[in-house]
């Protein structure tokens, strides 16, 4: 993924939910259903450093006061050849994305906060207590591993206004976002959706006919190891 110099497509879709709430499935749905490319937190991750470089500077622009927020040109720039994005770190932009596509269709992936921690815990939370491997790498590799895993503090210190994330500070800004959401979110734009339902309520509500395939489901806890591995070198 690469820096873009207008929009190229409209975008369509707003996948607003937290990850590990079925983020990569939902992708995949996505992106079957003609909503090519949709951007996902695993895509920024291995994007050009010139990306990460952007979505860093958003972040801090929003939560840190250093910048200038990002408007609609700033968002093209990043995501003009998406027809839809998912998981973090679009999420910390709910507001912004929303405001800046506002005939983009919501969808809100959940599950219960209990359910959630549970699989945050295990895979989000765990890898985050690799420091050591963290200051190695971005000794060692000064260029896109460790703008990735400074995006990814950035993320979290972001959301959870802490670099702690304990299990009642994260399912109440879990909480939170999604009554967020679904203020911001037009009348009649937003599905509310677990990923166990299925192609139908999708593809209904996007005007899409239900594919013939399975619905995906991919990046379970192992799945998830697998990638923070291929991504930065690590296991936990």
């Amino acid at each position: 993924m690469s820096l873009q110099t207008e929009r190229t497509v409209p975008m369509q879709v707003l996948a607003l939910g937290f990850p590990r709430t079925g983020t990569s499935s939902l992708t995949i749905a996505l992106e079957t259903l003609g909503y090519v490319r949709t951007s996902h937190g695993y895509t920024v991750h291995t994007s050009s450093p010139a990306v990460i470089d952007m979505w860093i500077a958003a972040i801090k622009a929003k939560y840190f006061g250093e910048g200038i927020p990002f408007g609609p040109a700033e968002w093209d720039k990043l995501l003009g050849d998406c027809r839809a994005v998912a998981d973090a770190p679009h999420i910390l932009f709910a507001a912004e994305l929303i405001a800046a596509y506002p005939d983009a269709k919501v969808v809100l992936t959940n599950r219960s906060p209990e359910s959630w921690w549970k699989s945050y815990e295990a895979t989000i939370v765990e890898a985050r207590k690799q420091t050591l491997f963290v200051r190695f790498i971005t000794w060692l590799d000064p260029g896109r591993t460790a703008k990735s895993l400074q995006l990814a503090q950035l993320i979290i210190r972001a959301l959870y206004a802490t670099d702690h994330i304990t299990k009642d500070v994260a399912q109440a800004r879990f909480t939170a976002h999604y009554e967020d959401v679904r203020r911001l979110a037009p009348k009649g734009r937003l599905l509310e959706f677990e990923v166990k339902e299925g192609w139908g309520p999708l593809a209904k509500f996007l005007g899409k006919e239900v594919p013939a395939t399975a619905f995906p489901r991919v990046n379970d806890t192992e799945q998830f190891k697998k990638r923070v591995f291929d991504t930065f070198g690590t296991e936990f």
